[in-house]
């Protein structure tokens, strides 16, 4: 029994011992962390890829664009006529002109639509293009600068100081290691504005 006591204290004791060491063991210090902003779409826009693509991009849709502002102009003439002449046109004259109305109408709101969902695709197929690169790029100069976190200015920002936008520093450094013949230097990007208080 005595033994017992003797075995039974001692384990107390040595759990005393491995608790008192636990807590007092060197705590890890604090990480400082070093955040950036990226205007991460504007960054992808300003590239020489992301120009070149755009101005591409824009060239495809022109004849389009061109042909859907000609209908609308052709719906607002034939509303105008409507509206004007309502008291003057015949029945069958305003009927016409209701139907002819119609129909563009229908013909503008279908190409329209197109339109607005083929440019949407295109666009979406240059920022996924770009955005591969661009993320090694992130990833590059966060580990080459320290940072800890970059974030897309695109997301809620309430402030952030000026030195924390590298936003040009990725555009460049992604034109530097991406290069397209032939292309013209860029401005650099604006600085994403922080959100207003309200």
């Amino acid at each position: 029994m005595k033994v017992n006591s003797i075995l039974t204290g001692l384990l107390i004791l040595g759990a005393v011992a491995v608790s008192i060491r636990s807590q007092t063991a060197p705590q890890k210090p604090a990480l400082a962390a070093k955040v950036a902003i990226v205007a991460m779409r504007d960054a992808m826009l300003s590239t020489q890829d992301g120009r070149k693509a755009a101005a591409a991009m824009q060239a495809t849709f022109a004849t389009r664009k061109t042909a859907v502002e000609k209908l609308q102009a052709e719906l607002v003439t034939i509303d105008d006529r409507l509206r004007k002449g309502g008291a003057t046109l015949s029945p069958e004259a305003r009927q016409k002109l209701s139907e002819e109305l119609a129909s563009k109408k229908k013909i503008f709101d279908r190409d329209a639509q197109d339109l607005s969902d083929d440019a949407e695709t295109a666009d979406n197929q240059l920022m996924q293009d770009i955005s591969g690169k661009m993320g090694a790029i992130i990833d590059e100069y966060a580990r080459a600068n320290s940072y800890t976190v970059v974030m897309d200015a695109a997301q809620p920002v309430l402030w952030a100081a000026e030195t924390a936008n590298i936003t040009p520093d990725i555009v460049k450094l992604y034109d530097q290691k991406h290069p397209v013949a032939g292309a013209a230097p860029a401005a650099a990007p604006a600085a994403p504005k922080p959100a207003a208080k309200k």
